[in-house]
């Protein structure tokens, strides 16, 4: 997909997105997300309902930093517990690598009916500092993180992060999904509009988040959409920094919601 590039004055629509990169031939800014997304064959092996009950009960009870973490980042129990987090201990193996997952923070990503289908992996340390491990053959388009604990289809906030997505419930912000990254294409824009009457994406304030709003201005225009609407934060925010700082109320003002 070419653009023009909102980075410099652009006439000649020199900016090209693809997947999770982005890259001007003009100014030659470029970039990609934090979130690095791996297919797996053995999946439904790996992780399951067992696993995730082993990791969630390591994060309560056995040692680790994550928890701790957790409620400095002002993540509740009941948080923690609504979307099922877990801590990766040194049982947990991919391929005999306990590197990829040792001591990272767990993210199960249910599919709307249920189903897993992914699991994101935080660092501390490593990078990229997000890790997703899809199921084998599974659309990517449809991978949205808490679109199974939406029951409203009436409206729906759209963010970029899954603490994003935590501070906004820990807010009592029960309608929000999100993307796990600002990468949004056609068939992903369209697939969120089927389920939700009205739509609202909320981009961090980085080069990533300004070429959301360009790609759903430019979708928006494409397709005649009246119910989407789409803003940046301020620089350098994210919605879980802008909460933590301000409050919700000042963060629901600056959407205008």
């Amino acid at each position: 997909m070419n653009l023009k590039c909102p980075f410099h004055n652009d006439t000649n629509a020199s900016l090209s997105i693809k997947n999770n990169f982005y890259i001007c031939y003009g100014c030659k800014k470029r970039g990609n997300t934090t979130f690095k997304f791996l297919s797996i064959n053995n999946f439904d092996n790996l992780f399951n309902k067992n696993t995730l009950f082993i990791a969630r009960n390591n994060l309560l009870f056995k040692k680790n930093c994550w928890l701790n973490y957790l409620i400095k980042r002002n993540i509740s129990f009941e948080t923690l517990l609504k979307y099922n987090l877990g801590y990766a201990n040194i049982d947990f193996k991919y391929n005999n690598k306990k590197k990829m997952l040792y001591n990272r923070l767990i993210f199960p990503i249910l599919n709307e009916t249920g189903i897993l289908i992914g699991i994101g992996l935080k660092s501390k340390q490593n990078k990229p500092k997000y890790i997703n491990l899809l199921k084998f053959n599974f659309n990517k388009n449809e991978l949205i993180y808490g679109i199974y604990e939406k029951k409203n289809n009436k409206f729906v906030i759209i963010v970029e992060g899954y603490f994003d997505l935590l501070t906004l419930y820990e807010n009592n912000i029960y309608n929000a999904i999100s993307l796990l990254g600002s990468n949004i294409n056609e068939y992903k824009l369209l697939f969120i509009l089927k389920k939700f009457k009205e739509v609202f994406f909320c981009f961090d304030g980085d080069h990533s988040g300004y070429l959301g709003v360009l790609k759903l201005s430019f979708f928006k225009k494409k397709h005649k959409i009246k119910n989407l609407l789409f803003k940046c934060l301020p620089s350098k925010y994210d919605p879980d920094l802008y909460i933590n700082k301000f409050g919700i109320k000042e963060f629901l003002n600056y959407l205008k919601i």
